[in-house]
């Protein structure tokens, strides 16, 4: 996410503003190259019928403290997001969140609440600030870099601030700030409970199957048979290439968090961490 933003930063701020490229396209006239970016990829609530909008706008930065600001907040907060919930859930939860603050923007421009474009990733970044919250509420910030506060009253300090800043004019995105909150809270709903529960749910309300096989066992009993296997396979620590059995290890803490790892496999962990300690000679 720092790249892709990055990048799109770099055309806009270097390549429009310090280096002073211009484009002159048919029916569109002549503008810097940050304005072309700005303008293409910003979203627009009066035209939700360009949909790439509703992702692009994530994106733009055009102002050098915007993306400063913005990228140091995705830095702070999302590595340790990520590490919770896995790549694939921070990788969902950041456009998640981005579309829905957008979605939110679009509905406060049909009541009549907003009617201007937004750009910059502040919405998507406070979805994952509310992950943050949930993970670490006790964790000191420095509001504004000079106030310590928990994350659990910070969350709560800078929805007020967009709450009370929203028709303030003042050219920051308020309410797709608060759209960004509301749709972290719908995603951490969800995650919390476990996406996949849905489905188990559909399942047992359909009831049991009983097929029998050709041997006279049901397939209840098959299942059961070969869970018991499982579950004893589970239990055993046991692995011929330890270095094999951390790589996967791993590689589940990248995809799905830290949370998703059973007791054999956190005590796995936790075995190999005391022997590395040991042969380091540490106490």
């Amino acid at each position: 996410m720092l790249i892709i933003n990055a990048v799109v930063f770099g055309l806009a701020f270097i390549g429009g503003k310090i280096l002073g490229l211009h484009l002159n396209l048919p029916g569109y006239g002549y503008g810097s190259l940050a304005e072309y970016i700005a303008y293409f990829g910003a979203f627009w609530p009066f035209a939700p019928e360009q949909a790439w909008r509703f992702v692009s706008y994530m994106f733009i930065h055009v102002d050098f403290w915007h993306f400063l600001f913005n990228m140091l907040m995705l830095w702070m907060f999302g590595s340790d997001v990520a590490d919770m919930m896995g790549s694939k859930h921070f990788t969902g939860m950041y456009f998640f969140c981005g579309i829905f603050a957008a979605v939110f923007s679009l509905v406060m421009y049909w009541i009549g609440m907003t009617n201007a474009p937004i750009i910059g990733a502040s919405g998507a970044l406070m979805g994952i600030f509310v992950a943050y919250y949930k993970f670490f509420p006790n964790r000191m910030l420095l509001m504004f870099f000079f106030f310590p506060m928990r994350i659990k009253y910070a969350m709560w300090f800078m929805v007020a601030v967009d709450v009370f800043m929203a028709h303030s004019g003042d050219g920051v995105a308020h309410l797709a700030h608060l759209g960004g909150v509301v749709g972290g809270f719908l995603y951490m709903h969800f995650y919390e409970r476990g996406f996949g529960n849905l489905g188990k749910a559909f399942a047992k309300m359909r009831g049991p199957k009983f097929t029998v096989h050709p041997g006279g066992r049901s397939e209840n009993e098959s299942r059961a048979e070969s869970k018991s296997d499982s579950d004893a396979i589970e239990g055993e620590v046991f692995y011929v290439d330890e270095n094999k059995r951390m790589d996967e290890i791993l590689k589940k803490v990248n995809r799905e968090g830290i949370n998703s790892l059973n007791e054999s496999e956190r005590q796995f962990l936790l075995q190999a961490s005391e022997k590395l300690r040991r042969r380091r000679g540490g106490f």
